[in-house]
Parts: C-alpha cells; structure tokens; sequence
C-alpha cells in the first residue's frame, strides 16, 4: 500500500508521500517491535535446539497445568487470559503488542509497514502524546475485547492498535488515496472494506490463528476515540477550571476567617478565641505550612 495528494478534513490540500519524514513515536515503537522480534528469534531457536516446553510443564514452576507458548518467553509476554486474568499477569495486555509470529516475517513486516505508513500522519495530526494514548489504550482494549470472544486463544501482534490507527487515519484523512497493491482507493473507503471483512471475520472465524476480534476491537476504539476525545477532553479540562475555581475561593474564604480571628487576638489575645478558633488557626497554620503544587 501507498498513498498521495491527501486532502484533509478541513479542505486544505497537501501532499503526502512514502518517505515522509519520521515521527518520534513511531520510529521508537518501529525500534522496540523489531528489537522485541530479535529477542523472540533468539529465544525460539534457543528452545528449538535445547527442547521446549511441552504442554502441561510448568514455567519454572510458576505456571502449572497450562500449556506452554513456544517458548519461555513467549509465555510470560504473550496475552494468555488464563495468564493475564487468571494470574494476574496484567503486564500481558501491553506487552503482547510488541511480540509477533517467529514463523511467519511477515506478520512483523506488514504490521510495521502499514504503522509506518498511517501513524506518521496520524501522529502530526493528533500531537505525540495523545497519538502514543490512543495506541497502547487501543491495544488494552483490543486485547480485553478478544479475550471476551476467545479466551482461550493466545494473542500477540500490533494489529489491534495498529486497526485504531488506520480508521484514525481516514477519519482525519477520509479523502486520501491510497494505493492498495495497485488499485487506487480513498482511505475512508479501504478502512470500510478492512471494517467488513473484519466483522465477517468475526462472525464466520476461519482457521489460521489471525485475531480478528482484536481488530475489531482496535477498529471500535479508534472510531471512538478520535470522535469523543476531544468531548471528554473538554469535559475533563471544565471540571479541572470548575474545581480549580472552588479550590480558590475556599482559599479566599480560609484566608478571610485566618484575618478575622487574627484581629481579634490582636485585641482580646488567644484567651480570647473559642476551642472551635483556636482549632481552626492550628488547621490553617498546618495548611499553610505544606508545600504547595
């Protein structure tokens, strides 16, 4: 797939291109998959020459009754929900996203291409932080939504928070034409076509081990997110002015009764003051006393 002569949402043309200059997150999240896929190639063949685990073995003991992954490692960063949920290996629903087939390149060659090729835009477009916010929240999700429909299948691959990118892209991008092998189409319409056959995917699962309600899942996050994220953005930036506001006039006001309790001790002095002031004063002057952010 390629894509050229974009035009945005807003009407202003521009041109985009294979080779565009690289983003801070997706040449660090391109370097970490790969870099995970050396260290997955390396333990593969490790086991493969000195014997695997077989299923029903224990993972130094930690893991009884459960069928092995290929390898050791696989199977402590795979997400496995007897692994992830039945013991509380949480860590499974971020680090799957970074492990990909050892039997097949190519599942870690058409990932990082299609990441390299959508995300750089998405990226520009959304700003680092909440672009790297909607992948990894994409992949959580993505993973929590297969485990629901196939629990006892193991995931791994970048493909769901990569599926959140995509429809991203063509919902900031819809009128962009991308060449996918070597027919040209508008990226709102290729996401469509990806949607579809998703969801048929899902409905009639074919053998091959692809995890298409973790697709599913990143497609349904990504639409999501890129339309009610700025809400609850705003929503959120709102109350913090409206809690921020309170804060300060409960400031206001401490200060206000601080002032008048001091007045009257300079008058009538700290006999002068009730158990309930005097108790206030200490209050406040530990208040006070703390650092403030």
């Amino acid at each position: 797939m390629a894509y050229k002569d974009s035009y945005n949402k807003t009407g202003s043309g521009f041109g985009l291109s294979i080779g565009s200059r690289w983003t801070r997150a997706i040449m660090i999240l391109i370097i970490v998959n790969v870099s995970v896929f050396v260290v997955q190639l390396l333990f593969s063949t490790i086991s493969s020459q000195w014997g695997g685990a077989s299923p029903g073995t224990d993972l130094d003991g930690i893991v009884p009754q459960l069928a092995l992954g290929p390898d050791q490692f696989t199977t402590m960063f795979w997400l496995y929900q007897p692994l992830a949920i039945g013991k509380v290996w949480l860590w499974q629903f971020v680090t799957y996203m970074f492990l990909h087939s050892v039997s097949s390149p190519w599942h870690i060659i058409f990932n990082m291409l299609v990441l390299w090729m959508f995300g750089i835009q998405v990226e520009r477009a959304m700003g680092t932080r909440k672009f790297l916010t909607m992948y990894f929240t994409a992949g959580i999700f993505a993973g929590i939504f297969c485990c629901l429909f196939t629990p006892d299948s193991p995931i791994i691959g970048a493909s769901g928070a990569i599926f959140a990118v995509e429809i991203a892209f063509a919902m900031f991008f819809p009128n962009t034409t991308v060449i996918f092998y070597v027919f040209p189409i508008k990226a709102k319409y290729l996401v469509m076509i990806f949607a579809g056959i998703t969801v048929i995917s899902c409905i009639m699962p074919a053998s091959g081990g692809t995890a298409h309600f973790a697709h599913l899942g990143g497609l349904v996050y990504g639409f999501l997110f890129i339309r009610y994220e700025p809400k609850f953005s705003s929503f959120l930036l709102s109350w913090q002015n409206q809690q921020q506001k309170k804060e300060s006039l409960k400031e206001e006001d401490i200060k206000r009764q601080v002032d008048a309790l001091l007045d009257k001790v300079n008058q009538g002095g700290m006999k002068s003051l009730t158990r309930r002031e005097r108790n206030f004063l200490r209050s406040a002057s530990k208040r006070y006393r703390k650092p403030r952010s």
